[in-house]
């Protein structure tokens, strides 16, 4: 009888054994639906089984997942940027099944509008189409628009400018690549008014991606963020033309025989009908252009050779003629007159040029190797002279009582070129589990400068500041003193080396699909000896929720190695000992996409904190930075980010996006403590929100809305812990009104000339909705009693512009 219960207990588990071994496959290949190709590590998993299972396909496509048999499993086919497949089997056990699956691109198609999926969710990238740029709302159309509104931590006061803050940072903190290659900025530009184009052609783009911070270490050696930007290879022939009130653009794209592509763009900027709404009355003439040629040829099917090259004219002349402002409280108003004599003439012109040569020896192996030359020429030439009267008219304008009355002279003689030569290997390694990619970089540079730039003013007869008394010489022959001395003469060379190597995984766990990227960057300066390792890494976590949520944590060091101006001090003068800036990042981050309303909707969270050290000091005035040229401070940036995106209406996505934030430092010997950075602002709102009348879906409504609280400002000559008094909170909202007068499939135009022409579009603009006036730096006038009185600087009041657009 013992036997037999031993028997019948081996019998029981022997079926569960066989139960539990019950096994059938799946197997074939995956194709892009497009192109045909077979699709290499594309994800296969199982999503109701007790134990997650998961595979990827081969070089060739080629995939077999084991699943149990005699039961329902669904079986998911997923790749970054496809739209997913599920499919469901119930196999016998033994059972094989082939299968072919053809996965297609994955986009959300608005009504004439598109906007990729945000498809690098694990590594904290958005990914943004560039076909937003054109009809976005605001005076500065362009990729750095959407970026101010979508990007999280990204905070701009200026309307005028291309320029971005993010979480902290100021603009020379902000890397921007295109084509894989680092982009710079002009070196002289004081204002906004200046600033011209920036280098990204929208017209020509087809891939955006942008990091707030807390990126891979196959970015670069700066510590706020990072915008990608890969040019469009043409597959067909086609153009577009856009002209408006401020300037226009025309592009033209194509195949020339079986190997090579071209894309060919210029652009026109001329703000003069902004600028002359504003305060300062005179005439300007600010011109603004540049051409853009892309060219890529396919020596075989494993290796290609692409040109880019840009040329920059940008010309600005301003011949001012007076001011007119009133500033204060209700209390204590003022007013300022201010008649001018002289002018202004600046000319920034800039050459780049690059040659990509990229080789995939096979489908896992792809190398590039990457030369470019970058050349600035830039000038800045002004001799203004200015007669004020300031006025306290607290009481009324007819009851006016003078506060002073002056005359104050202002020259520049500056001049600044710089050549700067890279070449640098790429390489990827695709592995099943993910990649290795690294890097190894070679940049000179050279510098020319020449600066001399003074400010005399003279107060009721007196020259401020006073020369000193001497005694018994009561009308002693003394000259003037002068403020605001900037000189140098400056010839500057150095090489610079950069490396990088970071792997990145992919693991298949029982409750979770994880992400792991780690990597380190190198570098090296000539000038200073400086080396510099800077280890980074992020993990993310996507678990097998019914909600689909990301949870991504990422830290690493990141050191800026300083460029030119920022071992230039106010001075003039070069610290041969500057070092770099260095920061620690910590950024966790949550990713969720949920439905509401019946309509799908993403929420994107993020905290973050980043120490500071050997931070150089620097002010901000308007867009110009000058810093000390002193690794003299301490700091630290910390807030939360929080984007909600979705279809508030149904059809067309719109997002809010919010940050609190706090930077300061602590600057030694200055007995201060921690002072408010210049771009410290504790809070930032963006609102970019889409609309259409349902029964004339051809006119749609595009709004930008913008709130930031004000930056810290304060006295040009003064200590840094004196600058710590606030502007006026920043507020603007702009309309754009879109008439779609053309749509690619109307059929109106089948028949005659305008079949050609897939889109036309009339964009109406109504800038600064709210007439705020929007405070951007300020004009510190002198009275006899050496008080100083901060006179604002206003930006853009409201404007109207029209703009007409067609492609074909």
């Amino acid at each position: 009888m013992k036997h037999t219960y031993i028997f019948i207990l081996l019998a029981f588990v022997g079926s569960l054994y066989a139960k539990a071994q019950q096994n059938a496959v799946v197997f074939g290949v995956i194709a892009d639906s497009a192109t045909t190709e077979p699709m290499n590590m594309v994800n296969i998993y199982t999503s109701n089984t007790t134990k997650r299972v998961g595979v990827v396909t081969d070089k060739h496509g080629k995939f077999t997942i084991s699943i149990p048999a005699n039961v329902n499993v669904d079986v998911i086919f997923s790749y970054s940027g496809y739209k997913k497949i599920i499919k469901t089997f119930h196999l016998r056990n033994g059972e094989r099944q082939e299968v072919r699956i053809s996965l297609a691109p994955e986009r959300i198609n608005l009504p004439q509008t598109t906007i990729k999926s945000d498809t690098y969710r694990n590594e904290g990238i958005t990914k943004i189409n560039p076909d937003w740029a054109k009809t976005s709302a605001g005076p500065t159309n362009g990729i750095e628009n959407v970026i101010k509104s979508l990007g999280e931590g990204t905070s701009s006061n200026n309307e005028l400018s291309s320029q971005y803050s993010v979480r902290g940072g100021n603009y020379d903190e902000n890397l921007v690549y295109v084509n894989d290659i680092e982009i710079f900025r002009p070196f002289l530009i004081r204002s906004a008014q200046q600033e011209g184009l920036s280098f990204v052609n929208t017209d020509m783009v087809s891939d955006v991606s942008f990091s707030s911070g807390g990126f891979d270490a196959k970015y670069g050696d700066k510590m706020s963020s990072v915008l990608d930007i890969k040019y469009r290879k043409p597959q067909t022939f086609a153009g577009s033309v856009s002209a408006g009130l401020m300037g226009g653009s025309a592009h033209l794209e194509g195949v020339i025989g079986k190997k090579m592509t071209f894309q060919i763009g210029y652009r026109n900027k001329n703000v003069e009908r902004l600028l002359t709404t504003g305060n300062d009355s005179g005439s300007y003439k600010p011109l603004f252009n540049d051409v853009q040629l892309y060219l890529t040829y396919d020596f075989n099917p494993k290796t290609t050779l692409a040109f880019l090259g840009n040329y920059a004219s940008n010309r600005y002349s301003f011949i001012p003629v007076y001011k007119d402002t009133k500033f204060g409280s209700i209390s204590e108003m003022y007013k300022l007159y201010v008649y001018f004599e002289g002018q202004e003439k600046d000319v920034f012109n800039s050459m780049f040029g690059s040659l990509v040569l990229s080789h995939h020896p096979n489908e896992r192996l792809a190398l590039k190797f990457i030369t470019s030359a970058f050349s600035t020429d830039e000038s800045e030439n002004y001799d203004i002279q200015g007669e004020y009267w300031l006025n306290d008219i607290s009481a009324g304008e007819d009851l006016a009582v003078e506060k002073g009355i002056g005359k104050y002279i202002e020259h520049a003689r500056n001049r600044l070129q710089a050549r700067i030569f890279n070449a640098e290997h790429k390489g990827t390694l695709l592995f099943a589990d993910g990649n290795l990619q690294w890097s190894m970089k070679a940049q000179y540079e050279l510098i020319n400068d020449r600066q001399n730039e003074w400010k005399l003013v003279d107060s009721s007869g007196y020259s401020i500041p006073q020369p000193p008394i001497i005694i018994g010489q009561p009308n002693p022959p003394q000259s003037p003193l002068l403020q605001n001395i900037y000189k140098s003469n400056n010839d500057l060379s150095s090489y610079r080396f950069a490396a990088y190597i970071q792997r990145e995984w992919k693991f298949f766990l029982p409750h979770t699909l994880m992400f792991l990227n780690t990597g380190v960057r190198s570098s090296a300066w000539t000038f200073n000896n400086e080396v510099l390792v800077s280890p980074r890494a992020s993990i993310s976590f996507k678990p097998y929720w019914k909600q689909d949520i990301v949870f991504r944590f990422a830290a690493g060091i990141y050191q800026q190695s300083p460029f030119y101006r920022e071992y230039r001090g106010f001075d003039g003068s070069i610290n041969e000992n500057i070092l770099s800036q260095k920061s620690v990042h910590a950024v966790f981050s949550t990713d969720w996409n949920f439905k509401m309303m019946g309509r799908p909707f993403r929420f994107l969270g993020s905290i973050y904190y980043k120490y500071l050290w050997d931070l150089i000091p620097y002010t901000l005035d308007n867009v110009r930075i000058r810093y000390s040229a002193q690794n003299n401070a301490v700091g630290y940036a910390q807030g939360i980010d929080l984007r909600l995106f979705g279809q508030f209406i149904r059809g067309i996505d719109s997002w809010i996006t919010m940050s609190v934030m706090q930077t300061r430092e602590n600057i030694d010997g200055d007995g201060a403590g921690y002072i408010p950075r210049p771009t410290d602002q504790l809070f930032n709102m963006n609102i970019s929100f889409q609309d259409y009348l349902p029964r004339m879906p051809f006119i749609r409504i595009y709004l930008n809305f913008n709130f930031g609280t004000g930056y810290p400002y304060g006295p040009p000559d003064a200590p840094m812990h004196y600058r710590t008094s606030r502007m006026p909170s920043y507020m603007r909202a702009d309309i754009a009104f879109t008439f779609r007068i053309k749509d690619e499939n109307a059929s109106w135009a089948k028949n005659n000339f305008l079949k050609v022409i897939k889109r036309i579009w009339l964009n109406i603009e109504w800038f600064n909705v709210f007439s705020n006036q929007n405070v951007i730096s300020y004009t510190w006038v002198s009275a006899l009693n050496n008080r100083s009185y901060a006179v604002p600087n206003y930006l853009t009041p409201s404007t109207l512009n029209a703009r007409l657009s067609l492609e074909f």
